[in-house]
């Protein structure tokens, strides 16, 4: 079985319009499983003008470019290029930290909380707080178990 690369259904998207992940199978496509969804030769899909109405009144609801690219099948490249052409404006992304937070996460960390506790704790992913620490300058520990 292959493992989901990307070019899967969709599976709740909030709003998506009846019908937006129907795709006709071609002679070439309808082959074996590992002929379906091989990203060597993804299906190129092109949305109606429903699905791309759909698609900016989601993003404009809130919706990430992923999650768009996900519900509707096809490539973040896209969907950032029919809300270029639809003169939507791109959201900023936001720092989910303050310089003072960080500072708060650094002290919870260096008494022994690992990464993720503290991460959590702050309502961040621990990649997010990692980065935020490379960014302030502090060091982050070793992973238990791991050698370098």
């Amino acid at each position: 079985m292959l493992s989901d690369q990307g070019w899967s259904s969709p599976t709740g998207c909030p709003g998506a319009v009846a019908g937006a992940s129907e795709r006709p199978e071609s002679g070439l496509m309808a082959g074996t499983p590992e002929q379906k969804g091989r990203l060597s030769n993804p299906v190129q899909r092109r949305l109606s003008e429903a699905e791309i109405d759909e698609l900016i009144y989601l993003y404009a609801a809130g919706t990430s470019i992923a999650a768009l690219a996900r519900c509707f099948e096809v490539h973040r490249t896209t969907v950032i290029g029919h809300l270029e052409r639809a003169g939507v404006a791109r959201r900023r992304v936001v720092r989910k930290m303050t310089d003072g937070s960080v500072a708060l996460a650094a002290s919870r960390y260096e008494q022994a909380k690992s990464l993720a506790f503290v991460a959590d704790e702050f309502g961040v992913d621990a990649r997010t707080l990692a980065r935020e620490f490379r960014r302030a300058g502090t060091s982050i520990r070793l992973r238990r178990g791991r050698r370098h």
